[in-house]
């Protein structure tokens, strides 16, 4: 966002409408707890009337939680954990959100995730009122994006909808929004990956990742989610490149507890979502499993130390609640599994 320009461009706008501000950067992927406590301590002493949040979904998430310390200094991070626990907010300031990639929708959902990096885990924090005031979707900005973080939070984007089209909390309402982002997301992430600068795919691409994004924020997401959190907590594999592995398997696991996926086949015209999700992640160069994934290196002995601590918290994430079916514990380390080797 700094080499690009865009926060002295913001800065100055800002200062046109007379309106004093400071940066705070330095947001890592996997947003930490000391970083968001970092950030909140900027913010006590500036007192700011407006929070612009400008980036990835790390960032966007990360001040999501500042904003929370800022308004609520006394209160602790463990105390935001549990759904529905934030204290109101808009005492101090109010938010907007600008997202950098089209991927986690967090511009208009009541979703932040944090990483605990003592306890390698990821919380989802589930709160309406973290929902921004207002969401400035600008195609130009994601054009910007390296192609793996395009493909990443790209296929984020197909998690987000698919699961949101799945989840057991689906209505009428929520489904045409996940389903225009599904075909949004499969008419136009390769142009988007294989050209950074086409205008008309960025600008769908944009639209998808916040069409998926009101779907999700009302009817939740499943263990795609669930899965990912802990093993991007516990490995540090970015979030949207563990959901596009995880998706499907997921999808395959899930199909004996809905008939969802068959309507949306009927609807797409097409045979096997999952293994057009495959055929997609494969186009966009994402390993088919964690044990061929490069960004990280996967040591398969640490995988099988943790595996069961991973799959205990991943079932009692909040995301398994809206998963199709009851997946259990064994459920999940049986996903774990097959995602780690490849395994159907």
């Amino acid at each position: 966002m700094r080499r690009f320009g865009f926060l002295d461009r913001i800065q100055k706008l800002l200062t046109v409408a007379g309106m004093e501000s400071i940066i705070i950067d330095g947001v890592e992927p996997n947003p930490s707890v000391a970083t968001v406590h970092r950030g909140a301590k900027s913010m006590i002493a500036f007192e700011p009337d407006w929070i612009v949040a400008i980036g990835g979904g790390s960032a966007l998430d990360a001040a999501k939680v500042m904003w929370c310390f800022y308004e609520h200094p006394q209160i602790r991070f463990e105390d935001i954990i549990a759904v529905g626990s934030m204290p109101p907010l808009r005492n101090k300031a109010r938010f907007v959100a600008i997202p950098s990639t089209s991927g986690s929708a967090s511009e208009i959902t009541a979703f932040s995730v944090i990483t605990d990096t003592e306890k390698h885990i990821k919380y989802p924090i589930v709160a309406t009122d973290i929902v921004p005031d207002i969401a400035i979707l600008d195609p130009e900005i994601p054009e910007y994006m390296p192609a793996h973080v395009t493909a990443n939070t790209g296929m984020d984007v197909m998690t987000h909808a698919l699961e949101a089209y799945a989840s057991i909390a689906a209505t009428s309402f929520t489904d045409p929004y996940a389903v225009e982002a599904i075909q949004l997301v499969f008419a136009n992430i390769e142009t988007a990956y294989k050209e950074p600068h086409n205008k008309a795919a960025r600008f769908n691409m944009h639209n998808a990742s916040a069409l998926a994004g009101m779907a999700f924020t009302n009817a939740s997401l499943g263990l795609v989610h669930s899965l990912a959190h802990k093993i991007g907590g516990e490995f540090g594999v970015t979030h949207g490149l563990a959901n596009a592995i995880l998706l499907p398997y997921v999808v395959r696991f899930n199909r004996q507890f809905t008939q969802k996926y068959e309507q949306l086949e009927r609807l797409l015209d097409i045979d096997d979502i999952a293994q057009e999700v495959s055929m997609l992640n494969a186009k966009l160069n994402i390993p088919d499993c964690f044990k061929e994934c490069s960004e990280v290196e996967f040591d398969e002995s640490v995988f099988r130390d943790v595996l069961k601590y991973m799959s205990e918290n991943a079932h009692a994430d909040p995301c398994t609640l809206t998963n199709p079916g009851k997946p259990s514990v064994d459920d999940v380390k049986a996903i774990y599994q097959a995602a780690f080797y490849g395994q159907k």
